[in-house]
This record gives C-alpha cells, structure tokens and sequence, in this order.
C-alpha cells in the first residue's frame, strides 16, 4: 500500500464544504509559488526604493520576468488543435539557473575575446564593471 503526501487545510468558513475549501485553495496556490519564486530567485523583498512608482516599476519589472521564465517552464505546444501545455517541465529555479549560467558562459567568452584582441585585463575589467561604458549595459 503507498500512501501519497498528507495536507490538512484549516478554514474559518464553516458553511463551506470540503470540496469548496479545496477548490480556494487551489486557486490560491499559484499565487503562493509566485511570492514565493519571486523572492527567492526574483528579488521581489529586496527594493530599496522610496516612492510608489519606483516600487511599482520594481514589482511590475519582477512580474515581467516570472511570467517569461514561467513560459521557459512549459513544454513545447502540441500540433493538436484546442489543446495547451499544463503541465511544467521544469522549476521557475531550475531556469533560473540555466540562465545564470548561460550569462556567466557570455561573460566568460566575452572576457577571452576581448582578451585574444590584445586588450589588457585591466581593459576588460573596466569594459566589464565601468557604467559609463556604452558597450556593456548597467
């Protein structure tokens, strides 16, 4: 006999029936992985702004960004008509790390480009870390 994975749902609406219960919660469920992706990969609680737009933008920039790793998630669309992937392939983390990683791997070959041209290191690093540099974005 398996025995799969126990989760008890506590409620104040007593004239709700389980299945209603059951029903809000998983509706509320994207929500929590969204909080919860958001600030672990996202940095959606790491703002240090001060003013309504600037925290709109950050949140609204984070909101942008999950839904396209969200999209990376997702399998590939299927040829039969009226039918739409569900089901995620991967975690929002486990795509956040193959973009880390692909980032670091252009860093890198970048660096060794400049490099090979017979910049010196100490070129690189201020094309790599100067913000007045028109090349490399902030």
């Amino acid at each position: 006999m398996e025995f799969g994975i126990a989760a008890v749902l506590l409620t104040n609406r007593a004239d709700w029936s389980a299945k209603q219960v059951l029903a809000k919660y998983l509706q509320r469920w994207p929500i929590e992985t969204f909080y919860r992706d958001g600030k672990q990969y996202l940095g959606l609680d790491e703002y240090r702004m001060r003013t309504f737009e600037s925290i709109q933008t950050h949140w609204t920039l984070v909101f942008v960004a999950y839904s396209i790793l969200h999209l990376a998630c997702l399998p590939p669309p299927t040829k039969a008509p009226g039918k739409r992937p569900t089901q995620l392939t991967q975690s929002i983390g486990q795509v956040c790390r193959q973009q880390s990683q692909a980032l670091i791997e252009k860093l890198i070959l970048f660096a060794h480009d400049c490099l090979e041209q017979g910049e010196s290191a100490s070129q690189v690093f201020a094309k790599l870390f100067d913000k007045q540099n028109k090349g490399v974005p902030a």
